[in-house]
């Protein structure tokens, strides 16, 4: 009976760690993904600034699918159209644009941030975990051996 209720805690610990490795593993993704989106925010405000100093009547290449590429000629940059969420963009003066792909930025590492707090949280509760089932492992190793010694 206790064999059974020895089995029966271990198969629970090792789930919960199982579980909670998930969950880091998630975690690690969806930082991964913010890392990417924030790389990309951050390369079209320097874009943005570029494109400002070249300044009108340049030419320019603009990326038509992956493998081709049409010429046009720059307008003024004093005007950016930017998306602000649900598929609805607006336009916004080329500062207040710059600005305001800045908030997602802050945004987006804020939210990096506690992900990474709640994966540290979760390494803690691995380390509490597989603290727990060395303790049980040694204990069942223990038991196994008072129960060869009463056999002899």
């Amino acid at each position: 009976m206790a064999v059974k209720k020895d089995e029966k805690r271990m198969t629970d610990l090792t789930r919960q760690l199982r579980s909670i490795i998930a969950q880091i593993e998630a975690l690690r993704v969806e930082i991964a993904q913010l890392d990417v989106l924030i790389s990309e925010y951050r390369q079209t405000i320097t874009t943005l600034r570029n494109l400002k100093d070249l300044g009108a009547g340049k030419e320019v290449l603009l990326p038509v699918g992956r493998i081709a590429q049409v010429g046009a000629k720059l307008e003024e940059v004093d005007k950016i159209v930017i998306n602000i969420g649900s598929g609805i963009s607006v336009e916004l003066p080329f500062d207040e644009a710059i600005q305001q792909i800045e908030k997602e930025i802050v945004a987006a590492l804020a939210l990096r941030e506690a992900l990474e707090r709640a994966m540290v949280e979760l390494y803690e509760k691995v380390e509490e975990l597989s603290q727990k089932i060395r303790e049980h492992g040694h204990a069942e190793a223990g038991e196994g051996k008072k129960d060869e010694g009463e056999q002899k």
